[in-house]
């Protein structure tokens, strides 16, 4: 087994080209051979990491550590692995939701997500789930010949659970972006949008402020920010491309607002578990007054502050038309949004019918992260 020999402070390499943005992971462990085909990936903190096998009948879900060993293992009552894709948790890590979703073939009729009691709340060695069946409104025919129903990624937010689909043969180029509801049921699923990444997305995860979502394949990771309801897709987009080695990349996972994790199954090469840094393109509203924003340079402040009733933003420039101003509660979730008056610099929100607390406001410009402070909202 391959052991990293240092910190996951390490980041990726970052090399800006000519054409394009790209990383370069960092390895950080070889995958047990129990993991032939890590196909999800959740990171749990503590450098701690929940997997599982891609089919197989494999209906385990496995914790590995930095080194790459599985530190425990729980069984999934009332639950086949088909074809297991991904994994994820709900905000307060109160569930873990797993994608049994696989759809090469584009003909089953049998789609599922399990949820379970998060791991971390389960004592003992195995845990039941709760179905969640659905169906695309789109399809009607099994199979399909055009084969777009395969879906490898989902995340969960505000009680929707995104699925992406992985297109192949001719409908190759789209993903389409779907949700269902969070609890046990029966579904059809709700088409949002669709985008162009002109590759096959393998996974996907939002980050802890909901600020980033990202879906991956093989050799990208696409990034969207900014966006507005349900529709990721309507926000700014950027590709990253992954350097180095081409492996069969399955599973992505944050680690934090911006920094991540991969895994790649064994397809004559890979099997390892990898570390990324997004930061260039994400950026952490509890540290970006330090790392964006120089010493004493304010481009943005509140008044008053604290707050009752409402709160003025004042920027600091010369051109306010590209500027807006997002609220976030100490949670992470964005709260409100609104663009700079292009006169005068300033912006009026409502806050009279938000509860007494501490938000965090932050300034973008062209659509990149800039500056964040906090507000205390007191009634």
């Amino acid at each position: 087994m391959i052991k990293h020999t240092t910190t996951l402070l390490l980041a990726i390499l970052i090399t800006y080209g000519a054409s394009a943005l790209s990383i370069t992971p960092t390895l950080v462990a070889s995958l047990p051979s129990t993991l032939v085909e890590s196909s999800g990936l959740d990171y749990t903190g503590n450098n701690g990491y929940w997997s599982h096998n891609d089919g197989y009948g494999d209906n385990h879900i496995y914790k590995l550590n930095n080194s790459g060993s599985i530190t425990k293992t729980i069984t999934v009552n009332n639950a086949v692995n088909y074809d297991w894709e991904d994994i994820t948790h709900d905000f307060g890590r109160n569930y873990m939701y797993i994608g049994d979703f696989g759809n090469n073939a584009n003909d089953r009729t049998n789609l599922h997500i399990y949820r379970i009691n998060h791991p971390k709340n389960v004592s003992g060695t195995s845990v039941n789930a709760d179905v969640i069946s659905f169906s695309y409104p789109d399809q009607a025919q099994f199979p399909s010949p055009w084969m777009n129903f395969d879906a490898e990624g989902f995340f969960h937010r505000n009680g929707l659970l995104y699925i992406f689909s992985k297109s192949d043969g001719s409908a190759v180029g789209y993903t389409k972006l779907y949700t269902v509801p969070d609890q046990p049921g029966t579904y059809v699923a709700t088409l949002v949008d669709s985008f162009y990444t002109n590759d096959r997305i393998t996974s996907a995860d939002i980050n802890a402020d909901a600020s980033a979502a990202i879906i991956s394949s093989n050799s990208h990771i696409h990034i969207f920010t900014n966006w507005s309801g349900v529709n990721i897709f309507s926000g700014t987009h950027r590709q990253i491309n992954i350097s180095g080695s081409w492996t069969q990349k399955e599973a992505i996972a944050f680690k934090d607002i911006n920094h991540i994790y991969m895994t790649d199954e064994d397809n004559g090469s890979g099997n390892n578990l990898y570390a990324g840094d997004l930061s260039p393109w994400i950026a952490d509203m509890t540290t970006s007054i330090e790392n964006i924003v120089a010493a004493g340079d304010t481009r943005i402040t509140a008044f008053p502050n604290p707050a009752n009733s409402s709160v003025n933003f004042s920027v600091k420039a010369d051109e306010r038309s590209n500027n807006s101003v997002l609220l976030f509660d100490i949670a992470g979730n964005k709260i409100r949004e609104a663009k700079m008056s292009e006169v005068s610099g300033i912006l009026t929100m409502e806050t009279g019918d938000l509860p007494a607390g501490v938000y965090f406001y932050r300034l973008f410009e062209d659509s990149k992260a800039i500056q964040t402070h906090r507000l205390i909202i007191s009634h």
